[in-house]
C-alpha cells in the first residue's frame, strides 16, 4: 500500500510538471523530492534534464515558436514551410561597432556587446516585440508575429524611441564600469509590410525566420543611416500608419540597394507627437512645406522657404544634407525629385561635408 501511495504521488507530480512545460512554464521544482522507487526516480531525473533541455530552447527560439512545437507535436520534416503574414520587421545596428572591437580587448568587446544585446531585448519584448536573431552587433527584431500584436507599426517606433533613451542609460553605465569604453550609438530601420514567416531548412535542421523584401528593405534602412547621418529611419510605408502618433521629418526619395525600380520615402522619426519640441515640429514642417511647393513647381516659394532655413542651428544641424540636397534641386529647377528620383547619390557627399561640419 505504502508504495502504491508514493507512485502515485510521484506520477502525479511529473504529470503536473508535464502539464507545465506545455505552457512553457518552468517554476515548478520537484528535483529535490527523491522517490523511494529506483525506477520513478530515474524517470524524474531524465524529465528534469528535458525540462532544462526545453528551457535552454527558450532561449535560442522565440517561445511562442516553442510552444507551438510542443503543442503540435510534428517530425521536423513537418514543421517546414512559410505563410504569408503582414508585420512590421526592425534592424538595429551598433555604429561603428567593428571599429570598436579592433581597439578594444576581447573580453571589453563581449561585455559590451551582451550589455547592448540585454538591454535592447528588454525593450523589444516590453514592446511586444519578438527577437528573430542577433546577427553580430545587430538585433532583427518582429513586430506583430509569430504572436499578434495589435498596431504592431506603433510598438516598433515606440522600440525604437525607447532605444534612444535606453542608449544613455546604457553609456553612463558602461562608462562607470570602464571610463575608456567609447559611448555606443546604434542605427535603426524599419519597414511594414507583406512578407513570408515561418520555418525553413531540411530535416535535419530547422529555422524560423521571415523571407521577403519587407525584411530587406528594413536593412537597407538601418544602412541609410550613414549615408544620411540620423536615425531611426523608417519607411513611407510605415509613416502613413503612423504619422498621427509620431513626428517624422522626411530625408529623401530612394531606390533602395537591391532594387531597380521602387522607390521608398525614408523619414527619420523624431518623437511622439505629445514629446516633440516646437524645433522639431518647425523643421518637419518647413520640409514638407518645401516639398509641397516643388511639388507644384512653385520655385520662389521653395527658395524662400530655404532661405529662411539656419543650418547652424542645433535642430537643422543633422539635416545638413537633406537641406543642401533640397536647395540644388530648387537652383536647377528639377521637379522629378518628389516623384522618385534618389538624392542618395548627392547625399553620400554632403552628408560626408555634413558630419564635419555638424555642429
Amino acid at each position: 500500500m505504502l508504495i502504491s501511495c508514493a507512485l502515485s504521488r510521484s506520477m502525479a507530480h511529473l504529470a503536473n510538471e508535464m502539464r507545465a512545460i506545455t505552457h512553457l512554464d518552468f517554476k515548478s521544482n520537484n528535483s529535490s523530492n527523491q522517490s523511494i522507487i529506483s525506477e520513478v526516480q530515474h524517470i524524474k531525473t531524465s524529465f528534469n534534464k528535458l525540462k532544462q533541455g526545453i528551457f535552454a530552447m527558450t532561449k535560442y527560439i522565440p517561445k511562442p515558436v516553442v510552444a507551438a512545437i510542443l503543442e503540435q507535436s510534428l517530425p521536423a520534416s513537418h514543421l517546414l514551410g512559410m505563410q504569408p503574414s503582414y508585420l512590421v520587421v526592425m534592424f538595429a545596428d551598433l555604429k561603428g561597432f567593428t571599429t570598436i572591437s579592433e581597439v578594444l580587448p576581447k573580453d571589453t568587446t563581449v561585455l559590451l556587446l551582451n550589455q547592448w544585446l540585454g538591454a535592447f531585448t528588454q525593450i523589444i519584448h516590453a514592446n511586444h516585440g519578438t527577437v528573430d536573431k542577433y546577427i553580430g552587433d545587430c538585433i532583427m527584431a518582429l513586430f506583430g508575429a509569430p504572436e499578434p500584436v495589435e498596431h504592431p507599426e506603433y510598438w516598433a517606433c515606440k522600440t525604437a524611441l525607447d532605444f534612444e533613451a535606453a542608449l544613455e542609460e546604457l553609456n553612463r553605465s558602461l562608462h562607470q564600469r570602464d571610463s575608456t569604453l567609447p559611448q555606443v550609438e546604434v542605427r535603426v530601420g524599419v519597414h511594414a509590410g507583406n512578407l513570408l514567416i515561418g520555418n525553413i531548412g531540411c530535416p535535419e535542421r530547422v529555422n524560423f525566420t521571415v523571407c521577403g523584401s519587407t525584411a530587406n528593405s528594413a536593412s537597407r534602412l538601418e544602412q541609410l543611416g550613414k549615408t544620411y547621418g540620423v536615425s531611426p529611419l523608417v519607411s513611407g510605408e510605415l509613416y502613413r500608419v503612423v504619422r498621427d502618433a509620431f513626428l517624422c521629418v522626411w530625408v529623401d526619395t530612394v531606390v533602395l540597394r537591391g532594387y531597380t525600380m521602387q522607390k521608398t520615402q525614408v523619414y527619420h522619426l523624431v518623437a511622439t507627437r505629445e514629446a516633440a519640441t516646437p524645433e522639431q515640429n518647425e523643421v518637419a514642417g518647413t520640409f514638407h512645406a518645401v516639398r509641397s511647393a516643388i511639388k507644384r513647381l512653385q520655385w520662389d516659394k521653395a527658395q524662400a522657404l530655404l532661405d529662411c532655413v539656419d543650418v547652424a542651428a542645433p535642430h537643422f544641424a543633422p539635416y545638413r544634407a537633406t537641406v543642401s540636397a533640397l536647395a540644388t534641386h530648387v537652383v536647377s529647377r528639377e521637379a522629378p525629385l518628389i516623384v522618385g528620383t534618389s538624392l542618395c547619390s548627392s547625399y553620400t557627399t554632403l552628408s560626408a561635408k555634413a558630419s564635419r561640419n555638424r555642429l
